[in-house]
């Protein structure tokens, strides 16, 4: 009987620590990895931080409509505004067109027309907002203020709209970049 309840404590000692080298492991390489795909943009006044490999980019290389629902869980482009100062400010933002990234794949010409490109934007807190490219006014999605010291968080989605007469066998797609201004100067891009 005492051989078991020592060999019992020996049992629940090994698990301990193994237990306890897996958690510790875990919280190294995600530590260590967790900033390696954050991609950060930053001025005087606002840190931009987009938390994916691509940064600002954005690429819808199938082209195949869906519903909003659908669309709604598409990949998700995910960033964050904060502001450094101790004053309110405004910012913008925008989408715009990856020129170099269609010139660097010679794909202008295979371009998703605007009109068929619906994205939501939403704000930590607030409702999806969904719009068509081609209904933005110089590719301004918002303006807002900024309160000193805060931070906003940001995802947007991209899709095809479902009533769009595209065909999925179309070698289109589409090259975008979100881009935050600050009072007008572009900061992330």
């Amino acid at each position: 009987m005492k051989y078991m309840i020592k060999y019992r404590k020996k049992e629940i000692l090994v698990l301990i620590l193994i237990l306890l080298f897996a958690v510790l492991a875990t919280r190294f390489i995600y530590y260590r990895y967790k900033d390696t795909v954050n991609v950060d943009y930053n001025s005087e006044d606002l840190d931009i931080t987009f938390h994916e490999e691509s940064g600002a980019e954005v690429n819808l290389l199938k082209a195949t409509p869906v519903t909003d629902s659908v669309g709604l869980s598409s990949k998700a482009y995910k960033f964050t505004i904060k502001n450094t100062t101790n004053s309110s400010i405004r910012y913008s933002i925008k989408l715009g067109e990856n020129k170099e990234k269609q010139k660097n794949d010679e794909c202008s010409s295979y371009q998703i027309p605007r009109n068929m490109i619906k994205f939501s934007i939403h704000k930590k807190d607030e409702k999806n907002k969904i719009y068509t490219i081609s209904d933005l006014i110089d590719g301004e999605i918002l303006s807002r203020i900024i309160k000193a010291n805060q931070q906003e968080e940001y995802t947007m989605r991209f899709w095809i709209d479902n009533d769009s007469n595209i065909s999925t066998s179309a070698k289109l797609h589409y090259h975008g970049i979100i881009e935050v201004l600050n009072e007008g100067v572009e900061i992330a891009t």
